[in-house]
């Protein structure tokens, strides 16, 4: 049991802590794509290593940082910012690398420690809530040093114990993942149908070629007309029509955020959740783990014109632009702030599906951007997201498209609905097993231990 288990400070077990720089020489030494990547802050996150916005070195430059080579099993920590104390474990497929100046190594001795073990310590509640802590403590900006890292305490179980800990939770996090894969794999489905039907009109480009379109039978290509027409976009398939969210929908707004006057003379509990864009994720999921709560005589008083209902539309109009989700029946009655605007279709059964694609398509997206207002922080109005414009097709099309999109965004509802039971699971079980409170057994390796 936990009680039985000494505490070390973590620089006792590790062959390495140690941070890297910023390549010199500007943007020459950075690459659109290479052998070498360097990986910052911004890659990672205590859920995974993320790619997006990783950036590759020149061999020159990768030779400067040759102290700071990244090894299969290193545990990655961001030291500085406001990402500080987000951890990682390295991620194979994009070795070689190096780290910057704001990610440290943490290479621990593999016969004294784990290193999923290691990490899942260091993103548990309690630890990130210390490593916060102490960050904050002796500057203007949030760090970590070597010294804290190499001073830092932890719970060091036997190996055979870390290793079955570290088994478990992966367990659950693999099985995340694959879930997140299938998703990813489901929505570039729906993408290309979408963007062949309804950007590219490939269908009726082929029949006015006198063709059958590809990969569809005689009578779903009948439905296709077989002419384009002129129309303020361009030309689009004959008897389609252009319809602006504004007339789609019965209602177009956004939230706002409390007051602290408000917040603090209330006098009921925080209860109503409140999405803001950082709670929306690019797959359209809301991130339930982390949502804020406000009072409800705040929701239904000086908020209650932001009150969401089960399948509005959220678009994020402000910070990161263009987001978009769909509020799941988990989520009817919770409130949002200024940033994201909801869109209530009159519809909803007939346009749903079309409407959250089109927002999502690349069109609409540049359009967004097109139509920002720079300001403190760039933002777009109503007046722009109700002026969209969507190109509805026949209702025959239109049927055939909700029947087919309709079972993929239920299979990655489901997708998203279990991988929140099952992160839910492992965050529960974490702090048990780091604890002992839940006692896995030993391996033969313990008398060593």
């Amino acid at each position: 049991m936990s009680c039985n288990w000494p505490t070390v400070k973590l620089g006792e077990y590790c062959s390495k802590i140690g941070s890297g720089a910023t390549p010199k020489g500007g943007n020459s030494v950075y690459l659109d794509s290479g052998d070498i990547s360097l990986i910052r802050s911004q890659n990672i996150y205590n859920d995974r290593f993320k790619a997006e916005g990783l950036v590759y070195i020149t061999s020159e430059a990768a030779q400067k940082l040759k102290n700071v080579i990244i090894e299969p099993n290193d545990v990655l920590i961001n030291i500085t910012g406001d990402s500080v104390a987000r951890v990682c474990l390295a991620p194979n497929e994009y070795l070689p690398a190096r780290v910057n100046q704001h990610v440290a190594i943490l290479r621990v001795v593999p016969d004294e420690f784990d290193h999923r073990y290691l990490r899942y310590f260091l993103t548990s509640n309690k630890m990130q809530n210390y490593l916060l802590t102490i960050a904050s403590t002796g500057g203007t900006r949030n760090a970590l040093t070597k010294t804290m890292l190499e001073s830092l305490e932890v719970s060091k179980p036997p190996l055979g114990v870390q290793k079955q800990i570290g088994d478990v939770l992966e367990n659950f996090e693999s099985k995340i993942m694959l879930n997140s894969i299938t998703n990813q794999t489901l929505e570039e489905m729906a993408q290309t149908i979408f963007k062949s039907w309804f950007v590219d009109f490939d269908p009726v480009k082929a029949k006015m070629n006198g063709e059958q379109p590809e990969g569809m039978d005689a009578a779903t290509a009948s439905l296709f007309p077989e002419k384009l027409v002129e129309s303020e976009l361009g030309l689009i398939p004959e008897g389609w029509e252009l319809k602006t969210l504004k007339s789609l929908s019965e209602k177009i707004s956004k939230g706002t955020t409390p007051s602290k006057m408000d917040l603090e003379s209330a006098t009921d509990e925080p209860s109503i959740r409140f999405i803001k864009v950082r709670d929306i994720n690019e797959q359209g999921e809301i991130l339930r783990g982390k949502l804020e709560n406000i009072p409800d005589s705040i929701h239904t008083t000086k908020l209650k014109r932001s009150i969401l209902k089960k399948e509005d539309i959220l678009f994020s109009i402000a910070g990161t632009i263009g987001r978009v989700a769909i509020v799941d029946q988990d989520l009817d009655n919770v409130n949002t702030n200024q940033a994201v605007a909801f869109v209530r279709l009159k519809e909803k059964q007939t346009y749903l599906p079309l409407v959250y694609m089109a927002l999502r398509e690349n069109r609409l997206q540049q359009k967004a951007i097109a139509s920002i207002v720079q300001g403190v922080q760039a933002n777009l109005s109503l007046a722009n997201v109700g002026d969209m414009e969507v190109i509805v097709p026949s209702e025959d099309i239109l049927n055939l498209w909700n029947k087919q999109y309709s079972s993929i965004l239920q299979m990655i509802k489901n997708n998203f609905a279990q991988s929140r039971v099952l992160a839910s699971l492992r965050d529960t079980l974490l702090p048990k097993l780091l604890s002992g409170e839940i006692e896995l057994g030993t391996l033969g390796d313990n008398a060593n231990d």
